[in-house]
C-alpha cells in the first residue's frame, strides 16, 4: 500500500491526485456558492406531452447540507475576488457580478508527465446566483496550461450569452458605461469621410449607403447610447439642408 509523504499529504488538501468527474467537481461549486447545500443533479427540469401539456415537472432536490450559510457567503466573496483581481480576470463579463476560480490539474495516468487539464468554473451573479458553467480543456495544444487564460475567457462568452435569455440584465457600473459604451453623435449634413473620422472617434464603425458626398441621415439616430465597435449607418442619398454645411 502506497503511503504518502509529508508533500503529499499537503497537496491533497487542495485536491491534488483526487480524480473527480467533471458533474462532481460542477455539484461541488454549486453546493459552495448556493448556501452549502448539496445538489441532486439533474438534466430535465420538465416534460411535456405533444399538445405542450406538462406531464412532469422535476423540482430540485437537497441531498444534504455541507456548508455553512456564512462560509457559502464568504467563498463567494472570494470566488468574486478571484475574477476581479484575481487569475479569473478573463472570466469578467460587463454588467454582471462573477465570482470563478481556476484549476491547472495534472493527469497522473497520462504517460505525459506534462499533460494538464486547463479548467475554470464561472458563477454569476455572484450575488444571487443563478448559472454556474464549467470549462475543462483535455491538453490543451496552446502556449500555456493556466485554465485562467484558456477557459476563463469561454465562460465569459457563455454567462454573457446566457444570463440575458434566462431574464437576468446587466447592471454597468458608471466605469463599464464610459469603458463599453458611447453615445452616436450627429453628423447629418457632415461630408461622409468627415463624419467617417467622427465616428472613429467614439470607436465606432460606420457603413456608407450612397455614392453622394453629404450625409442625410443616420441610424441609430444621435443621442442612442450603443456599444463602442457598434456599427453606424450613414445614408448619403436624398437631400440635405444646405445651412447644415460646415
Amino acid at each position: 500500500m502506497h503511503r504518502p509523504g509529508p508533500v503529499e499529504l499537503a497537496s491533497c488538501s487542495f485536491g491534488q491526485s483526487s480524480k473527480v468527474s467533471y458533474l462532481q467537481m460542477i455539484t461541488a461549486v454549486a453546493a459552495v456558492v448556493n448556501g452549502g447545500n448539496l445538489m441532486q443533479p439533474y438534466l430535465v427540469s420538465k416534460i411535456t406531452d405533444a399538445d405542450g401539456q406538462l406531464v412532469r415537472e422535476i423540482q430540485p432536490t437537497v441531498k444534504r447540507r455541507v456548508i455553512s450559510e456564512e462560509t457559502s457567503a464568504v467563498m463567494r466573496e472570494l470566488m468574486e475576488g478571484v475574477v476581479q483581481t484575481g487569475t479569473g480576470k478573463n472570466a469578467s463579463v460587463p454588467g454582471y457580478r462573477v465570482g470563478g476560480k481556476s484549476g491547472t490539474s495534472q493527469k497522473l495516468d497520462s504517460e505525459d508527465p506534462s499533460a494538464r487539464i486547463a479548467s475554470f468554473v464561472a458563477v454569476a451573479p455572484i450575488e444571487d446566483p443563478k448559472l454556474a458553467v464549467l470549462v475543462c480543456l483535455d491538453e490543451p495544444h496552446s502556449w500555456t496550461t493556466s485554465g485562467g487564460s484558456l477557459s476563463a475567457p469561454v465562460c465569459a462568452e457563455v454567462l454573457e450569452k446566457s444570463l440575458p435569455y434566462l431574464g437576468i440584465q446587466p447592471q454597468y457600473t458608471p466605469e463599464e458605461q464610459e469603458k463599453y459604451f458611447a453615445t452616436v453623435p450627429d453628423v447629418t449634413g457632415w461630408r461622409a469621410t468627415a463624419a467617417k473620422q467622427k465616428m472613429a472617434e467614439f470607436e465606432l464603425t460606420v457603413q456608407i449607403n450612397g455614392t453622394e458626398e453629404r450625409v442625410t441621415s443616420q441610424y441609430p439616430q444621435a443621442g442612442t447610447q450603443v456599444r463602442r465597435g457598434s456599427t453606424i449607418v450613414l445614408d448619403t442619398t436624398g437631400s440635405y439642408d444646405a445651412a447644415a454645411d460646415e
